[in-house]
């Protein structure tokens, strides 16, 4: 086990076969762009096919009744003890959209480019194709060289990490099958973050929809209309303060190193109206909220609706609000609002500072990398990884890779971040 070491040139070869999937990968449902991760899928499946022959991998492919285009893969290999099961969790084929143009890029994101110093440049490199080209190598390894660990080794590549939750695909179809018992009560590493970390904690995650009715007309005749798209701008901004003022930072975001404080914010603004002297009558804002684990998701959510409830009753009342526009025309018709939030949000999850999991990571790092890791915690969100930790698994997050570039143009990592993160894994499966 000790000899193991990250084969560059199979995970280059793996990376590159990657990316140049990565126009078919990209999920953006509401833009169009629905992934196939069975295509990602295939190129694991053929690395590791002749130790799926042999047996020495075990393999299962899940996606519900209409989604086979999208599998998640269970990949197993036996321990030799009776430790239980080691789980490397979270890895996904999805990626976020790129605009070559639009967005800047140096180089082409759909192709991996290897830069001076050893650079790799391309969509997906650390979220999350990277990872998922590490640990196909590790597997690859092991079964080459006929080692097993003592523990149970579980990988899960995902499906759909990148868009909201749907039934029949991604981590929470792969847990309804029943394929997540063994890790209960076992160390799971979810291995989709970067710099190393340990990356300790994350926020509970949900996208919301405000839906802004005005009265349209002439912009001459501001005294006939109801401008929806100031509203909407007033009303998002009011919903802001307040939600920053009810939800501030915690003693906890401290011991647990958040770099950042819960948030809500708009991310997207629609309107059909595109004449400069008409006065829009409908706008639609959608963003998302950040909680760190410290606060309930689920009162925040129901906080949040309640809040724009009073809001657009306070409208009703037609009560003068301090920065808004005009709310009723000259003849007494008003704006209104309407909330609604997509689904029921993501939990976030503050991991055990005291586990072994975690030592066992730390202590893995410092060893590769010669010094001590410093943890850390964001506003990012994880599937299920909080369902997991109720269930009595000890979940520790890390990743390689540059998180300045998640979800950022010309996303990068470099070689060594990977050859690092390689020996980090192997020995985890010592040290466990």
């Amino acid at each position: 086990m000790q000899a193991l070491a990250l084969r560059e040139d199979r995970f280059l070869d793996v990376l590159r076969r990657l990316i140049a999937l990565t126009p078919k990968l990209q999920n953006n449902p509401g833009g169009g762009m629905v992934p196939e991760e069975r295509l990602a899928a295939q190129v694991v499946l053929d690395v590791l096919a002749p130790h799926l022959k042999s047996g020495f991998i075990q393999v299962e492919s899940l996606a519900g009744p209409g989604n086979e285009a999208r599998p998640c893969l269970v990949l197993t290999v036996k321990g030799t003890g009776e430790e239980g099961t080691l789980g490397f969790v979270g890895a996904h084929f999805d990626v976020v959209p790129a605009d070559e143009k639009g967005e800047g890029w140096e180089h082409n994101p759909f192709a991996l480019w290897e830069g001076p110093g050893g650079v790799l440049y391309g969509r997906g490199v650390t979220d999350c194709l990277g990872h998922v080209a590490v640990i196909t190598d590790l597997l690859a390894q092991l079964a080459e060289r006929n080692v097993r660990p003592s523990r149970t080794l579980k990988v899960v590549f995902i499906s759909n990490e990148e868009s909201t939750d749907l039934p029949g695909l991604g981590l929470g179809y792969v847990a309804q099958q029943g394929r997540l018992k063994d890790l209960l009560g076992q160390p799971v590493y979810w291995l989709d973050s970067a710099n190393f970390g340990p990356n300790v904690g994350t926020g509970g995650n949900a996208i919301w929809e405000l839906k802004v009715t005005g009265v349209g007309g002439h912009s001459g005749m501001p005294q006939n209309c109801v401008n929806a798209l100031e509203l909407a701008m007033a009303a998002s901004l009011e919903l802001a303060r307040w939600f920053h003022a009810r939800y501030p930072a915690t003693e906890d975001e401290k011991k647990w190193g958040f770099l950042s404080s819960s948030s809500l914010k708009a991310t997207v603004v629609e309107g059909a109206n595109t004449k400069e002297t008409k006065i829009p009558a409908d706008i639609t804002l959608r963003g998302d909220i950040r909680v760190t684990p410290f606060y309930d998701l689920k009162e925040v959510m129901q906080s949040v609706e309640a809040f724009v409830r009073d809001l657009d009753a306070r409208l009703e009342r037609d009560e003068v609000l301090a920065g808004f526009p005009r709310t009723r025309t000259a003849a007494g018709k008003r704006g209104s609002l309407a909330f609604r939030f997509q689904g029921a949000g993501t939990e976030g999850i503050a991991c055990r500072l005291d586990s072994p999991g975690l030592q066992a990571l730390k202590d893995a790092i410092q060893h590769v990398r010669g010094v001590a890791p410093t943890p850390f915690s964001l506003t990012g969100s994880l599937p299920l990884v909080r369902d997991l930790q109720r269930q009595g698994c000890d979940v520790q997050i890390t990743g390689f890779g540059d998180m300045a570039y998640y979800h950022a143009p010309n996303e990068q990592a470099r070689l060594e971040d990977f050859r690092q993160g390689f020996t980090i894994l192997r020995e985890l499966l010592v040290r466990l």
